[in-house]
């Protein structure tokens, strides 16, 4: 993805904190049918976590479904908090 392309139909939704995070994040996002790009994930795979924002993975989605994707992911951390606290 070119910097001019995401500038124009593309909005960073999120960073996560490293590779295993964002993977998961991209994973839900696709399963509800949004288009997930990654960004700086070359740094993230060779650390695997951050430090400070080293290592940090910026997701971005059509700016069309950019509020649908903040929905979706706040929907599995509260799903995921649930989980949680039954076990």
């Amino acid at each position: 993805m070119k910097r001019t392309e995401a500038e124009e139909t593309f909005v960073k939704l999120v960073t996560a904190s490293g590779m295993p995070e964002a993977d998961l994040w991209k994973a839900v996002l696709e399963a509800a049918g949004i288009t997930v790009h990654l960004r700086n994930e070359a740094m993230g795979s060779l650390l695997g976590v951050t430090s400070d924002t080293l290592g940090a993975v910026d997701l971005w989605v059509p700016r069309d479904d950019a509020a649908r994707a903040l929905e979706v992911l706040q929907d599995e951390r509260i799903e995921s908090g649930e989980d949680e606290e039954e076990a």
